[in-house]
């Protein structure tokens, strides 16, 4: 029993209902619910806006979307004008199709079906693609007037081709429209380019005029503006290539790198003048790699299929990274001045050494690097020497050169010998300038990093206004926050503070505020705010609370475009005017069907655990229990690291902690919950390292403490409590039905990891511990010798093509059941066709099946 009261979470501004509660003030009366309606064969959710950015004075934002009809295709370019307000499609089949053969392809099929569809058909209306709506009231197509159609929907009035079939998804023989694959806008006009099948096209958003710069039949890789807006660069194979706008030249500036040295990105610097960049030398990261086969029955005989795998006993790769700065100038220049400023040997799978970032100056770098091996985390600043710092030096050198030969000779002449000849042809200042360094690194600061596992690669400074001190997220204090670093006094200094993580976006153009979402006041949201540089004070950008992710901010903070979604509200592309404290939903990407099944929320707590810290969960609860009453409880857990994202999240409409579970409460009169238990991401470095070297240890706890508090607090029958989980929490499931056989009568273990030693080692060595090279220490950690400890029901689920999580885990695990005896304890549930998260033979609403009549035969 605990003596502090259960804290209900105020969710989304104290307005989100309780379970039982309709998020949309609809009727109170459930309805019965069927798992082929909440499982179909394909997903009532549409895709998600992706790749928001703004121009550079705010005025446009693009981003990339399709409407839910179109989720067989790719992606088009969208603008939001932020002075009207109005959303506009850029691209279309009937624009694209102008350039593009495939295109064309796609625009006489899309023709072809609609003329065989009138000609069945004469009358009645024709299919129309999802709208995308650019006002938050979203009305019914049948309610609106063809005028209002095509004012509030910018895909009113395209060409020929553009609609598309509602069963145009299932066509699996129609050509696909490749779409638009990114953009990048002009660093200081309002013009962007973007890369549609491979090649490359400049938009103006002020003509609304497209132009196509490239025609290949090599894809166009990572093109970026020159500084000055005047052209651009991409890379092809090897090779950066610049072009400027109205010249026939293709100018090749990066300098030939050392033999045996990849490129792998680059950075040109604010003046355009100079170019940083990020290379590999040597084995590359996947060797060492054994392999290791995969079955497949499709066929009469059996076929296996080899896939590389990294084990944590695996020797690292001899492989180096490798940082390079160069002078590029404004003229042809086929002899660039390389210089190597940094070389890092690999220690770990989780080494970390990104793309380093300019100065405003562009007279210097900065780049972060963690080894993993060592834990310690590095940051480095390259420096730019000006003429007048290497003719120094040069004489520096030369003096002291000088010195050394005129000791040399006076010792040979002491010894009687000759003196050593001068060079006949001294080389001049000039050229011996030539040889001298172009720039130098040093470490500015390191320090040990202890906290979780996916943070280093989260870390990366920026710089400040003054253009030496930086701005980065570490985890020193416990939690993900901001820090200011001072080279000059090598100090680090703390910016924003709480118990709440803090995930950088970008910075304003000014430099004076940093845009970032947090999970300050609710580790189930993350809400975006503006961080002052100088003080650290935050300021909210939103007045919705819930997840925002894909987050983009105009450079003066006045606009903000972010996907959006809460229990209740499912997520859609949002604009935010921040001075106006306006929130306007942008798309519509889901049909009628999926609002009906998403309108209930889940009822959200926490409790402390037995050490005192604060676990958070949300569950479902029947709507006809009475005081007193006993109820089956089924919980959800994950349990393990995954960056930033974890299970108890508002608006996680997941499979199995949303659909399932509502289903098991309202048709069978569950309470179903969901639980994140230290070892998840989000709450802090002590709960996301929680699983080294003791994992699975910390989640047992934690949730058979949260069985005790719900059973006190929420009329949970303690005879009758069953756990389920997926990867991780299959894992998860049977370290509780192994360690705590009293607390949980029965699990589901979807695709776990029982042997670590056999995991992929990027995963393994950060999350689980450490190990020797040839010795499977790893080995210690795992399922198999506890096994014999199972007392309840355990259902084992596994797809047997499964590359991640090996198929053989399952069965290794279930083998030393059977040695144990448990044979009636233990039943197998495999997908001969299906990979890791099944998909094969084995459809959602199979397992979903499976599990319910699981749970109700053994609970």
């Amino acid at each position: 029993m605990f003596s502090r009261p259960l804290t209900i979470l105020l969710i989304a501004m104290a307005c989100i209902p309780l379970m039982g509660q309709d998020a949309t003030k609809t009727k109170a009366k459930t309805a019965t619910w069927t798992l082929e309606e909440i499982f179909p064969k394909k997903s009532f959710f549409g895709p998600s806006a992706r790749g928001m950015a703004f121009s550079d004075d705010g005025r446009f934002a693009a981003f990339l979307y399709r409407g839910y009809d179109e989720r067989r295709h790719g992606n088009d370019l969208w603008l939001l004008d932020t002075a009207s307000g109005k959303t506009e499609r850029i691209t279309a089949v009937s624009i694209m199709a102008k350039y593009q053969a495939e295109t064309r392809k796609v625009q006489k099929d899309r023709l072809k079906k609609k003329k065989k569809k009138k000609s069945k058909k004469k009358s009645g209306p024709t299919s129309k693609p999802k709208k995308i709506e650019s006002s938050t009231t979203k009305k019914s197509e049948d309610a609106q007037s063809k005028k209002n159609d095509k004012k509030k929907n910018p895909e009113a009035g395209h060409g020929k081709g553009d609609q598309v079939s509602k069963s145009d998804a299932d066509d699996k023989k129609a050509p696909r429209y490749a779409g638009v694959s990114s953009f990048q806008w002009a660093p200081k006009a309002g013009e962007l380019l973007f890369i549609s099948s491979g090649d490359l096209y400049r938009f103006t958003a002020q003509s609304r005029k497209i132009e196509r710069l490239t025609s290949t039949r090599g894809a166009i890789r990572r093109p970026q503006y020159l500084p000055n807006g005047k052209g651009y660069v991409y890379r092809k194979d090897d090779a950066l290539l610049r072009i400027r706008f109205g010249e026939d030249l293709i100018d090749r500036i990066d300098p030939k790198l050392p033999s045996g040295v990849k490129l792998r990105s680059y950075k040109i610097s604010p003046d355009g003048k100079r170019l940083v960049i990020l290379a590999t030398k040597g084995e590359g990261r996947r060797s060492g790699s054994r392999k290791v086969s995969i079955a497949n029955y499709r066929d009469r005989f059996m076929k296996t299929r080899e896939v590389p795998r990294h084990v944590s006993d695996d020797p690292i790769s001899k492989t180096q990274t490798l940082v390079f700065v160069c002078e590029i100038g404004e003229t042809d220049l086929e002899d660039g001045r390389l210089e190597e400023v940094w070389s890092q040997a690999a220690t770990g799978p989780r080494d970390i050494l990104r793309t380093p970032e300019w100065s405003e100056k562009s007279d210097r770098v900065v780049f972060l690097v963690f080894e993993q091996k060592s834990d310690k985390v590095k940051v480095v600043e390259a420096t730019f020497l000006s003429k007048k710092e290497r003719l120094q030096r040069l004489k520096k050198r030369q003096k002291k050169e000088a010195k050394e030969f005129a000791l040399a000779a006076k010792k040979r002449k002491e010894e009687g010998k000759k003196p050593k000849p001068k060079a006949k042809e001294k080389p001049s200042d000039a050229e011996e300038l030539e040889n001298e360094p172009i720039a130098e690194s040093k470490i500015v600061y390191e320090f040990m990093h202890s906290g979780g596992p996916n943070t280093p690669g989260m870390m990366h400074p920026l710089y400040l206004a003054d253009g030496k001190r930086m701005v980065l997220m570490t985890e020193q204090s416990g939690f993900r926050q901001l820090h200011i670093l001072d080279p000059t006094y090598s100090s680090l200094d703390q910016l924003t503070r709480g118990h709440f993580e803090v995930y950088p976006v970008g910075m304003s153009k000014d430099k004076a505020w940093l845009f970032v979402t947090a999970t300050k006041g609710n580790p189930s949201c993350q809400n975006p705010y503006k961080v002052n540089l100088a003080t650290g004070k935050m300021i909210p950008l939103s007045g919705q609370s819930g997840s925002f992710s894909n987050l983009a901010v105009s450079s003066d903070g006045s606009h903000v475009l972010a996907n959006f979604v809460r229990y209740g509200q499912l997520k859609e592309l949002t604009h935010i005017d921040v001075a106006k404290k306006k929130s306007t939903v942008l798309t519509h990407s889901h049909p009628q069907k999926a609002e009906q099944l998403t309108k209930v929320s889940p009822e959200f707590f926490d409790y402390p655990n037995r050490h005192g810290q604060r676990i958070y969960g949300h569950m479902f609860k029947p709507k006809d229990m009475k005081k007193g009453e006993k109820r089956p409880l089924l919980i959800y857990v994950y349990g393990g690291p995954l960056g930033t994202r974890k299970q108890v999240t508002q608006g996680s409409y997941s499979s199995d902690a949303y659909f399932f579970a509502q289903y098991m409460t309202r048709e069978h009169g569950y309470i179903t919950c969901t639980i994140d238990p230290r070892g998840m991401s989000g709450y802090g470095g002590a709960y996301e390292r929680a699983n080294f070297e003791q994992v699975g240890k910390p989640q047992v706890d934690d949730l058979v403490d949260g069985v005790k508090f719900l059973v006190a607090r929420h009329g949970v029958d303690p005879r009758r409590v069953a756990i389920h989980g997926w990867s991780f929490g299959g894992f998860q499931t049977q370290m509780c039905l192994y360690l705590e056989p009293d607390v949980f009568k029965c699990g589901m273990a979807g695709a776990g990891p029982t042997e670590w030693e056999n995991y992929n080692s990027w995963y393994s060595t950060g999350t689980i511990g450490s190990s020797r090279v040839g010795t499977p220490d790893l080995k210690k950690y795992s399922l198999l010798p506890l096994a014999k400890n199972l007392e309840g029901e355990l259902l084992l689920i596994h797809g047997m093509e499964d590359a991640n999580v090996l198929y053989q885990d399952t069965v290794r695990v279930y083998r030393e059941l059977l040695k144990a005896g448990k044979e009636t304890h233990v039943e197998l549930f495999l997908d001969p066709t299906g990979g890791h998260g099944l998909g094969g033979d084995v459809k959602r609403v199979n397992k979903a099946r499976k599990y319910e009549e699981f749970l109700l035969r053994n609970l």
